[in-house]
């Protein structure tokens, strides 16, 4: 049978064909405008796109990472599990996982004989943007009686069908918005593309009962997407890093189109990725760049990427910074499963300091957390620069996760762990805090004897230093990295004189509303000498230039700590300072105390602030979980 297609523009003919004794119509199409209500009736059938199961359901992904050929592998913890790449400046945490960053919306999926009636309902899938081509086919059994090309975004149709006919309709695309499957293959098997993305979807119709199809397309390939990521170094990519990516092989195949089954074919074809070959995850960042290729294949993949000269500009600032001087190469495995996607994902992440005092290791961020806002992924960064500063969006409450305001019980996390990669840090615990403090003690009581002249006890590996504690690190730092020289504040545990907030109208008047309730906006404003509106009372005291305070991820749940305090539960902090000796007498050390507060509850301000305060976060990385 000889099928006849027409477009808009040949309608007249069409019409005039159909006046002539004899003439056949087998199928036609018509493009509609979006918001144009198609009547489904007679012969007509209507077609629309509905969106791409994202292939993160079905088989497990399999797949494994490998060693790096020049990096120490550390697993970290996190929902796909990290192996952390470490440099001197920056560490590449690598994971595998099976749902790659697309673009997705709910869509509802009606229960219907022609459709993808196992999935009714709400289900979330992978959007189709306007204008991607595909192929509907229409067989009654295995003879091909009506094809046409339509487009996404568009309700399309197809005439000239039995009203009251049974069909099976596939349909067919290359998600591309110019190159199409074939209109009349000559027989049910098709042979693909390499390396695109094919996308089927199959059921059946009866225009009797439901004249209408919706499309949820499935990928027929596998699709493996590798990304390169900074948003963990707090950057968007400058420049053109040097990035090779091998060992792909790839191969194609052929689908039934009644089936969808694929028959791979023989041979495969190498594939090597340059930087070239990456875009941007989201258009408006240059901090995510993810290349796809798509192979029928399902032997592993060796895969193996090099970076070298990957230049950031941090947010803080718009610090320009180098990473990755020399050549680094990452290997990781990747065994395809058709249908499924496979994300390879290198998170370029700030490398820690390691303290390890009184037998307790420690890694700790370079410098402290800020709050970014600036959506999920990026609310929050570490300083481009470890050095005094009173800015507003580094202070915290204890397990506040936005800076200058307290929050309800229900309310509080670590913000730590929210630092992109999600779970690769966490604030310290009281024990990790405990490795670089001597004493304890109530917070009004430790502020109340900074002053005093006592006898030396110097936090463990501390130095004093112009306006800092530092503490001695496991390997001191050595030659020039991204961080500068081996004596810079960055690639030194330095914690800054910036102060803590604890006068009690200052926190009365913060209170939920943040700034806004001290008469301020700006997130980003330098609070020394800034006072509260209307008043005289200054926003951080007296304390700039003489503590550093820092909060631990740790409740205080028992002991004498907590008795002093009068409550059932409550936190801890760390406060340091210069201290002055009784013995040698006039001599000066760094003093350190782990203290315990209340914890800070919206509730309970106005009620007894005098041992609640706002500080700094200097989070570390989370521990490694067992192999």
């Amino acid at each position: 049978m000889k099928l006849i297609r027409f477009k808009r523009a040949n309608w007249v003919v069409a019409m005039a064909m159909l006046a002539l004794p004899g003439a056949l119509l087998t199928s036609c199409s018509k493009e509609t405008n979006p918001t144009e209500q198609v009547e489904p009736k007679g012969d007509k059938l209507v077609i629309s796109v509905l969106g791409i199961n994202d292939g993160s359901a079905g088989p497990a992904l399999k797949a494994k990472t490998g060693s790096a050929s020049v990096a120490k592998s550390n697993t970290m913890g996190s929902d796909n599990a990290f192996d952390v790449y470490e440099f001197a400046d920056v560490d590449m945490a690598v994971s595998l996982g099976n749902k790659v960053p697309v673009k997705e919306a709910n869509v509802a999926v009606r229960k219907m004989k022609n459709g993808p009636s196992a999935n009714a309902g709400l289900k979330m899938a992978e959007e189709v943007p306007a204008g991607i081509k595909y192929v509907v086919y229409i067989y009654e059994g295995s003879t091909l009686v009506a094809s046409a090309e339509l487009a996404s975004g568009t309700a399309g149709t197809i005439d000239g069908l039995d009203p009251e006919g049974e069909y099976t309709w596939v349909a067919l695309s290359y998600n591309s918005d110019s190159a199409v499957p074939t209109l009349e293959p000559s027989s049910p098997s098709i042979t693909l593309p390499g390396n695109t993305d094919v996308l089927h979807a199959s059921g059946t119709v009866n225009l009797a009962t439901d004249p209408t199809i919706g499309i949820m397309f499935d990928h027929v390939f596998s699709r493996i997407g590798i990304e390169l990521n900074t948003m963990g170094a707090f950057g968007e990519i400058t420049g053109t890093p040097a990035v090779n990516v091998t060992g792909i092989e790839l191969t194609t195949g052929d689908i039934d189109l009644l089936t969808g089954e694929v028959t791979e074919s023989s041979g495969s074809s190498p594939l090597t990725l340059t930087y070239a070959d990456f875009e941007n995850v989201d258009p408006a960042y240059d901090d995510a760049k993810i290349a796809y290729v798509y192979t029928a294949g399902t032997t592993a993949q060796n895969i193996s990427v090099a970076v070298q000269g990957l230049d950031i500009s941090h947010a803080d600032g718009n610090l320009p910074r180098t990473y990755f001087a020399n050549q680094a190469t990452f290997n990781t495995t990747v065994t395809p499963v058709r249908g499924q996607s496979h994300h390879v994902l290198l998170n370029v992440v700030e490398s820690a300091l390691t303290t390890n005092h009184e037998s307790t290791p420690v890694r700790w961020a370079r410098s402290n957390l800020y709050y970014r806002g600036d959506g999920v992924n990026r609310n929050y960064a570490f300083y481009s620069q470890n050095q005094q500063t009173t800015r507003a969006d580094g202070y915290f409450a204890f397990e506040g996760v936005e800076p200058m305001k307290f929050a309800s019980e229900a309310e509080k996390g670590d913000p730590c762990a929210l630092v992109y990669p999600a779970g690769l840090w966490r604030t310290p615990t009281v024990a990790e805090i405990n490795s670089i403090t001597t004493s304890s003690g109530v917070l009004s009581n430790v502020l109340g004897a900074i002053l005093d002249v006592v006898l030396a006890n110097p936090a463990p590996g501390s130095s004093l230093g112009n306006g800092y504690a530092q503490y001695s690190l496991q390997t001191a730092p050595s030659g020039e990295n991204a961080f500068g020289s081996a004596t810079s504040n960055q690639n030194n545990l330095r914690f800054f004189y910036n102060g803590q907030i604890t006068n009690a109208a200052v926190l009365t008047a913060l209170g939920d509303d943040g700034l806004a309730g001290v008469g301020l906006s700006d997130l980003s404003l330098e609070l020394a000498d800034v006072e509260v509106l209307d008043t005289n009372i200054p926003i951080l005291g007296t304390s700039v230039g003489t503590i550093a305070g820092l909060w631990t991820g740790s409740r205080l749940l028992s002991g004498s700590l907590l008795t002093a305090l009068g409550t059932s539960v409550g936190s801890q902090g760390f406060v340091a300072h210069e201290a002055s000796a009784l013995l040698p007498l006039g001599s000066r050390f760094v003093k350190a105390t782990t203290t315990a507060e209340l914890l800070g509850n919206v509730d309970l301000l106005g009620l007894d602030v005098a041992d609640i305060s706002l500080k700094n976060v200097r989070c570390v990385r989370a521990p490694q979980p067992a192999p």
